[in-house]
């Protein structure tokens, strides 16, 4: 599985539309069914470089094709974003 440019454009719209206090995940799921989400804190995430940047969100590219995710800066082999919050 690969994430599209216009996959993530789409992801970045959809969190600048997400209040602070809602869990984006829902609305992420439904809009882009069979791509993964997961959420943490953006301290979960330090020595890793986000793919880019949505509001309050750090968007890092996960490669889900193995037993254990690893972040990759390849959207080809990403089958999946960690949205990473900035609180």
């Amino acid at each position: 599985m690969s994430v599209t440019a216009e996959q993530l454009a789409h992801v970045c719209t959809l969190l600048q539309r997400t209040g602070p206090a809602e869990n984006p995940l829902p609305a992420l799921r439904a809009a882009l069914p069979g791509m993964v989400f997961t959420r943490c804190d953006a301290s979960d995430m330090d020595g890793e470089t986000p793919a880019t940047r949505a509001g309050d969100y750090d968007l890092y590219l996960v490669d889900n094709s193995d037993h254990c995710w690893r972040i990759t800066t390849d959207p080809q082999h990403a089958g999946g974003v960690v949205i990473a919050a900035h609180r």
